[in-house]
């Protein structure tokens, strides 16, 4: 359950940091490290900050040749090692078409 949460996407509009969502977008695509621990990758942080040290929703982003995969979603944060993962373990995993999924995040930019 996210809705209990009060959590924004990475990618929202009005950012006060515009290089913020280029990251997001660069993580997403795997072209940049995750930014939280295990190379994981936040899909939801915090909407006054964005600092991740609020605490996140995360995930782990695969790709294969032909797929992405979203998987193993929790919630952490950058200051401790620790996933909680009960709250989130009905969720996902997440499959994509390689190539609609890259497309998608080239028109956001």
């Amino acid at each position: 359950m996210l809705g209990e949460l009060d959590l924004i996407s990475p990618l929202w509009l009005d950012h006060p940091a515009p290089d913020e969502k280029e990251k997001a977008i660069q993580r997403l695509l795997k072209q940049a490290a995750g930014d939280l621990h295990s190379d994981r990758v936040s899909l939801y942080i915090c909407p006054e900050c964005g600092d991740l040290g609020c605490g996140a929703i995360s995930v782990e982003v695969v790709f294969t040749e032909n797929r992405v995969v979203w998987r193993d979603f929790g919630y952490e944060n950058n200051y401790e090692d620790a996933v909680a993962r009960d709250r989130y373990e009905s969720i996902g995993p997440f499959e994509f078409d390689r190539a609609a999924y890259e497309n998608v995040f080239k028109h956001i930019k």
